[in-house]
């Protein structure tokens, strides 16, 4: 008996040494394909005092001279980072990307308390970091003013940040641009209802059936769980965004991400973690709407948005930009692109990217 259970942890344990060996390998090769080679490239992390803390920047572009970009990253809490390798290496020609991961996300959440770092943790403060990290990147690349990408609850909070410090802005551009969270919910509600009433999904609709009445305003434990609930019906129905082998495969090979920082990954749905973010939802849910901020700007201001998103549905987005008042403005849809529309449509993506870039320097010059 004895033999046999040392067999069998025998086994396991070379199966586990042949996995992890060929995820190094997987990891090694990607980093040898993203490898930026140019001789005034960028390509590099660092740690910066923002907001009175430690916080994770990683810059790549080919060209130091070329504009810059700062990627601020959905959730709250869901960095872009570790898809990088998916997505943005066609920018990279034209462009200086800066992603920073926002306070308690990411590679910043591990360098710092998270217990300390989440009462802070408001739209306000965030828009203050954000402030912080647009003037080191001035500073650090010599710019006056920088682009500006959010996405998700970034683009919110880009929105906000660009109306607020024009000055220090080339150009805004949102991806699945939030304006309202509460009704985003109920519009991504009764759409999984719908699918799952045309599956004939009995289970299903009873589940979405349980969450009633949803959305409410008070994002309490309860309604926590709801939206977690929501969300797993969403992604059975391609509504929202969702961990796919693809994506999860991504993930652990990113040359972005060492197998250490996907704690952060593999740990981000459990309470402990996205109780940093907690503060963040109580606004989003109980009293935030974009409209009754403003619609008007002072950069030109872009949306690129999947014509399948129904976490932040196509539909109020759209409206939201017909209201918008700036010195230019576009929008462009992505065909058949969900949430993540630069996963979804990378090629399509960056040629939108690419055109507002060179739409907006055309306009300069």
């Amino acid at each position: 008996m004895m033999k046999i259970v040392l067999l069998i942890v025998g086994v396991v344990l070379i199966l586990l040494l042949l996995g992890l060996t060929c995820l190094l390998f997987a990891k090694k090769k990607h980093k040898n394909r993203v490898a930026i080679t140019t001789s005034d490239g960028v390509d590099f992390g660092e740690y910066v005092t923002i907001g009175g803390i430690q916080q994770f920047l990683y810059h790549r572009g080919e060209n130091i001279n070329n504009p810059v970009i700062l990627f601020l990253h959905g959730g709250p809490g869901s960095p872009m980072l570790p898809f990088v390798q998916d997505f943005q290496l066609p920018w990279e020609k034209h462009l200086t990307v800066v992603h920073w991961e926002q306070r308690n996300s990411g590679k910043t959440f591990y360098k710092n308390d998270p217990t300390k770092v989440a009462p802070t943790t408001t739209i306000e403060q965030l828009v203050a970091d954000t402030h912080e990290v647009v003037l080191y990147l001035k500073q650090k690349y010599v710019k006056d003013k920088i682009w500006i990408v959010g996405h998700s609850w970034g683009s919110l909070l880009g929105s906000l940040f660009v109306h607020r410090h024009p000055q220090l802005v080339l150009g805004y551009i949102g991806v699945g641009q939030l304006v309202d969270m509460l009704e985003n919910e109920q519009i991504g509600f009764d759409k999984a209802l719908e699918c799952a009433t045309a599956a004939k999904c009995d289970k299903d609709i009873q589940t979405l059936l349980s969450l009633k009445p949803y959305p409410v305003r008070k994002f309490d434990s309860e309604m926590k769980n709801k939206l977690s609930k929501l969300r797993k019906v969403q992604g059975k129905y391609k509504l929202a965004a969702s961990p796919t082998a693809k994506l999860v495969y991504s993930a652990v090979t990113s040359p972005f991400y060492s197998i250490k920082d996907m704690r952060y990954m593999i740990l981000a749905d459990i309470d402990g973690i996205n109780h940093g973010q907690q503060l963040i939802f109580q606004e989003l849910f109980e009293s935030f709407d974009l409209r009754s901020v403003t619609t008007n700007y002072q950069v030109p201001m872009f949306y690129i948005h999947g014509t399948s998103d129904w976490q932040t549905p196509y539909s109020i987005a759209e409206e939201y930009y017909t209201t918008v008042v700036a010195p230019q403005k576009g929008f462009y849809p992505i065909i058949d692109a969900g949430h993540a529309s630069m996963l979804d449509k990378p090629i399509d993506f960056s040629n939108a990217l690419l055109s507002i870039i060179r739409r907006v320097d055309a306009e300069v010059l």
